[in-house]
């Protein structure tokens, strides 16, 4: 007994029945007896203090891990358990991440060959850097849910388009997040047939060509969730036009140039119900690869004295935070991992997180199975966030935590960059905007009425994709004139949108008038100018310069110097100038995407 005593089983019925055998055994004195039936009850009390304190230790022990305190014996055991796990457990694959959120019918194109790198469960979960209010994506969830079916806007540049992706629109991550979304989701039509969910996508790659185009967003009658992917390409934008105050010092630099058109979209998507609030995602998908390349083959000099490195998501994450928009991203997690060993080791085929690896060119375009990450990095955050609803309780949060912009009468915050008149004209829309969109290709005959003379311009896709539609002209000896008849609005503004590119585009100048054909103005679209020359037009002709060092081509804006009064009736002339010393390349074109009056 005192044996089984001293190796902790005090409390043990074998304990309890061999002191019991000693006390009925005649051949023990009434003395030993007594003593036997003390020790008895000793080892009874001693037993259950011991269970008492063991019970409370616990506790305090569960307690203390929990609020991120351990004993040195616990994280001595807990290392040595995680030490046995890592030789005993195989490490965690992609085909784990897979089997949990993939449905069985897409399984085979994310089986192991397709997929760049190993994908674990901890990359993941760091995809979610700022929950924000899941108010409206949990309407979503509830309406995948009951069956109904759904629309998903996404709002982004070359690489929500797949660019260079070895299968365009049939090899992005849109493609990708809609299969598993009719997949796991499946819904039915008003008459209980076969439904789908549907995709849907603007012409438009940053936020202030989505601010231009904005009619091609509110004219989807039914939306349900947007994807807003700007993380790449709102770097590109290198001027803020609509700015209704001066900004001060601050207001010339990209970062709060993407920072004031991207709150302008995200109220405006705040208030608009189609036609019910419309979820809302920030998704930081890609970064620009070149920025962090080494001496031997890119310029660090140069991007060490940016403060991000062209890289959006400090900012992303800074509109989301305040405006409780969910984010997903990728680069988060992506873009340490490429470097952590160094700018050498992140441009070395060697490693499989290496951005030459994960990107198809020097900028930012993802390889088909870099989109396939991209993919799962929305479903995973889409399936936790399920969870999350369905063990979802109201006491769990307070009244002030609910999403006021969902309310019938919805509360914005007070604007953060925006003026009054800001808010006023391009929030809550108190002057109507008249657009002529030539990226939409389904609105030919719309923008041909605008049109009434035209000599030399032609309208098609010039990208290999064959989707980037624009109006163009192009021959080095310039001439090319079109002339479009527009109406003034409450503010007299005169906006042109137009692609600025790092070769073969040239130079242009545009004036309004009461001419069809421009009249004497149209003598200088055959002058070649210079840098000099372009500055010094008068009487309202404006040199629009098509040309940048920037190895890529985006949109940008310019809004006329000269205004025309509400409700008269004036024509816009633009005209190509002959091949020109700013520009790069042996041809000489200039693509124009739009127009707007307010």
């Amino acid at each position: 007994s005192y044996h089984s005593i001293s190796n902790g089983e005090i409390w043990s019925l074998p304990t309890m029945r061999n002191m019991g055998k000693l006390i009925e055994n005649e051949e023990v004195s009434k003395v030993a007896r007594i003593i036997l039936v003390l020790q008895m009850l000793m080892c009874i009390v001693v037993g259950m203090m011991i269970e008492y304190m063991g019970g409370a230790m616990s506790k305090l022990s569960s307690l203390g891990s929990s609020i991120g305190f351990e004993s040195s014996h616990q994280k001595k055991s807990n290392m040595s358990v995680q030490m046995l796990h890592a030789f005993d457990q195989p490490s965690v694959s992609k085909r784990n991440i897979i089997e949990e959120i993939v449905p069985d019918s897409l399984k085979p194109q994310c089986d192991l060959e397709f997929l760049q790198f190993n994908v674990t469960k901890s990359m993941l979960k760091k995809s979610r850097p700022v929950i924000g209010n899941s108010q409206r994506l949990h309407i979503f969830l509830k309406k995948l849910h009951s069956k109904q079916c759904t629309s998903v806007l996404f709002m982004g540049g070359s690489v929500t388009a797949g660019h260079n992706s070895r299968g365009r629109l049939n090899a992005s991550f849109p493609k990708f997040f809609m299969d598993w979304l009719n997949e796991r989701y499946p819904c039915e039509n008003a008459d209980r047939t076969r439904g789908s969910h549907l995709t849907k996508r603007t012409q438009q790659n940053n936020a202030q060509t989505h601010f231009v185009s904005w009619s091609q967003i509110s004219q989807i009658e039914t939306l349900d969730l947007v994807i807003m992917e700007f993380n790449v390409n709102d770097s590109f934008i290198d001027k803020m036009p609509h700015a209704m105050e001066d900004k001060g010092p601050e207001g010339s630099t990209k970062d709060y140039i993407s920072v004031w058109y991207n709150e302008i979209l995200l109220r405006r998507l705040l208030l608009m119900r189609k036609p019910d609030p419309v979820a809302i995602v920030t998704f930081n998908a890609d970064y620009i690869g070149r920025t962090w390349a080494p001496k031997s083959i890119g310029d660090p000099e140069k991007y060490r004295k940016t403060l991000f490195r062209r890289n959006q998501e400090p900012l992303k994450f800074w509109l989301s935070s305040l405006y409780e928009i969910p984010m997903f991203s990728a680069s988060v997690w992506m873009l340490p991992l490429a470097g952590k060993k160094g700018a050498d080791w992140q441009f070395n085929k060697t490693n499989p997180y290496s951005s030459i690896n994960f990107h198809a060119d020097r900028c930012c375009h993802p390889h088909r199975e870099g989109h396939l990450i991209l993919s799962l990095v929305l479903v995973y955050c889409l399936v936790q966030e399920e969870k999350n609803l369905l063990s979802f309780h109201r006491e769990d949060t307070l009244d002030v935590e609910q999403d006021f912009t969902a309310n019938p009468d919805p509360t914005l915050r007070d604007p953060i960059y925006l003026s009054e008149d800001e808010e006023a004209l391009y929030v809550r829309h108190d002057s109507n905007s008249k657009l002529i969109d030539f990226t939409d290709p389904s609105a030919e005959k719309e923008w041909n009425k605008h049109v009434v003379q035209n000599d030399g311009w032609t309208w098609f896709a010039d990208n290999r994709e064959k989707d980037k539609f624009g109006l163009i002209a192009d021959g080095v000896s310039g001439g090319q004139h079109i002339s479009l008849q527009i109406t003034g609005g409450k503010l007299g503004l005169v906006e042109i949108t137009y692609v600025i590119s790092y070769e073969n585009f040239g130079l242009a100048l545009v004036w309004v008038d009461d001419n069809r054909d421009g009249g004497a103005t149209r003598s200088h679209c055959g002058n070649r100018l210079t840098k000099k020359s372009c500055k010094n037009f008068h009487r309202g002709v404006q040199c629009l310069v098509g040309t940048w060092k920037e190895p890529a081509s985006v949109p940008t804006v310019t809004i006329l110097q000269n205004r025309i009064e509400d409700e008269t009736t004036k024509f816009l002339h633009i005209c190509l100038t002959p091949i020109s010393e700013l520009r790069k390349g042996e041809e000489n074109k200039f693509k124009l995407l739009g127009t707007r009056v307010y």
